[in-house]
Protein backbone atom coordinates (compact mmCIF):
# COMPACT_ATOMS: atom_id res chain seq x y z
CA UNK A 1 0.00 0.00 0.00
CA UNK A 2 1.31 3.42 -0.91
CA UNK A 3 1.87 6.05 1.73
CA UNK A 4 0.17 9.43 1.78
CA UNK A 5 3.52 11.05 0.95
CA UNK A 6 3.89 8.86 -2.16
CA UNK A 7 0.35 9.65 -3.33
CA UNK A 8 0.84 13.39 -2.79
CA UNK A 9 4.19 13.33 -4.59
CA UNK A 10 2.73 11.48 -7.58
CA UNK A 11 -0.20 13.91 -7.69
CA UNK A 12 2.12 16.93 -7.54
CA UNK A 13 4.27 15.49 -10.35
CA UNK A 14 1.20 14.90 -12.49
CA UNK A 15 -0.10 18.42 -11.83
CA UNK A 16 3.24 20.01 -12.71
CA UNK A 17 3.15 18.17 -16.04
CA UNK A 18 -0.44 19.27 -16.71
CA UNK A 19 -1.88 15.78 -16.33
CA UNK A 20 -4.75 15.34 -13.89
CA UNK A 21 -4.37 12.34 -11.62
CA UNK A 22 -7.20 10.62 -9.78
CA UNK A 23 -5.53 8.19 -7.39
CA UNK A 24 -7.52 5.34 -5.89
CA UNK A 25 -8.10 6.31 -2.27
CA UNK A 26 -10.37 3.42 -1.34
CA UNK A 27 -9.39 1.60 1.82
CA UNK A 28 -7.11 4.36 3.12
CA UNK A 29 -7.63 5.40 6.73
CA UNK A 30 -6.91 9.02 5.84
CA UNK A 31 -8.80 8.99 2.55
CA UNK A 32 -10.92 12.03 3.32
CA UNK A 33 -7.94 14.06 4.51
CA UNK A 34 -6.04 13.04 1.41
CA UNK A 35 -8.93 14.04 -0.85
CA UNK A 36 -8.90 17.49 0.79
CA UNK A 37 -5.14 17.84 0.31
CA UNK A 38 -5.39 16.82 -3.35
CA UNK A 39 -8.22 19.34 -3.90
CA UNK A 40 -6.12 22.11 -2.32
CA UNK A 41 -3.17 21.15 -4.51
CA UNK A 42 -5.35 21.35 -7.63
CA UNK A 43 -6.71 24.77 -6.61
CA UNK A 44 -3.19 26.07 -5.99
CA UNK A 45 -2.06 24.72 -9.38
CA UNK A 46 -4.97 26.48 -11.10
CA UNK A 47 -4.16 29.78 -9.39
CA UNK A 48 -0.47 29.78 -10.15
CA UNK A 49 0.57 31.55 -13.29
CA UNK A 50 4.00 31.34 -14.92
CA UNK A 51 6.10 34.47 -14.46
CA UNK A 52 9.21 35.73 -16.15
CA UNK A 53 11.80 37.46 -13.99
CA UNK A 54 12.70 40.95 -15.04
CA UNK A 55 16.01 41.44 -16.85
CA UNK A 56 17.30 43.57 -13.97
CA UNK A 57 16.53 40.78 -11.48
CA UNK A 58 18.38 38.24 -13.63
CA UNK A 59 21.32 40.64 -14.02
CA UNK A 60 21.47 41.39 -10.28
CA UNK A 61 21.18 37.71 -9.42
CA UNK A 62 24.07 36.90 -11.77
CA UNK A 63 26.21 39.65 -10.27
CA UNK A 64 25.39 38.49 -6.75
CA UNK A 65 26.27 34.88 -7.54
CA UNK A 66 29.57 35.90 -9.15
CA UNK A 67 30.45 38.09 -6.18
CA UNK A 68 29.65 35.24 -3.81
CA UNK A 69 31.84 32.85 -5.81
CA UNK A 70 34.71 35.34 -5.77
CA UNK A 71 34.36 35.79 -2.01
CA UNK A 72 34.42 32.02 -1.49
CA UNK A 73 37.57 31.75 -3.61
CA UNK A 74 39.23 34.52 -1.59
CA UNK A 75 38.37 32.73 1.67
CA UNK A 76 39.76 29.46 0.30
CA UNK A 77 42.96 31.22 -0.81
CA UNK A 78 43.34 32.79 2.64
CA UNK A 79 42.88 29.38 4.32
CA UNK A 80 45.41 27.80 1.96
CA UNK A 81 47.89 30.58 2.64
CA UNK A 82 47.40 30.20 6.40
CA UNK A 83 47.85 26.40 6.20
CA UNK A 84 51.06 26.83 4.17
CA UNK A 85 52.39 29.33 6.71
CA UNK A 86 51.64 26.99 9.62
CA UNK A 87 53.23 24.09 7.74
CA UNK A 88 56.36 26.14 7.07
CA UNK A 89 56.53 27.18 10.74
CA UNK A 90 56.25 23.54 11.87
CA UNK A 91 58.92 22.46 9.38
CA UNK A 92 61.19 25.30 10.50
CA UNK A 93 60.73 24.31 14.14
CA UNK A 94 61.58 20.70 13.34
CA UNK A 95 64.73 21.78 11.50
CA UNK A 96 65.70 23.97 14.48
CA UNK A 97 65.22 21.11 16.95
CA UNK A 98 67.20 18.75 14.70
CA UNK A 99 69.99 21.34 14.47
CA UNK A 100 70.13 21.73 18.25
CA UNK A 101 70.26 17.94 18.68
CA UNK A 102 73.01 17.77 16.05
CA UNK A 103 75.05 20.44 17.82
CA UNK A 104 74.65 18.66 21.18
CA UNK A 105 75.74 15.34 19.68
CA UNK A 106 78.71 17.02 17.98
CA UNK A 107 79.84 18.75 21.19
CA UNK A 108 79.44 15.60 23.28
CA UNK A 109 81.42 13.53 20.74
CA UNK A 110 84.28 15.95 20.57
CA UNK A 111 84.49 16.42 24.34
CA UNK A 112 84.63 12.74 25.05
CA UNK A 113 86.83 11.97 22.07
CA UNK A 114 84.78 8.98 20.96
CA UNK A 115 81.81 8.21 18.77
CA UNK A 116 78.64 7.61 20.83
CA UNK A 117 76.70 5.96 18.01
CA UNK A 118 79.36 3.57 16.69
Amino acid sequence: MRSIEDILAAHADALSQGQPLAPNLEGLDDGETLRSLLAVAELVQQTLVPVQPSPSFVRNLGKGLLASARQSRKALTARTRRAALIGAAVLGSMVSVASVVGVIVYVVRHRSGRNLFA
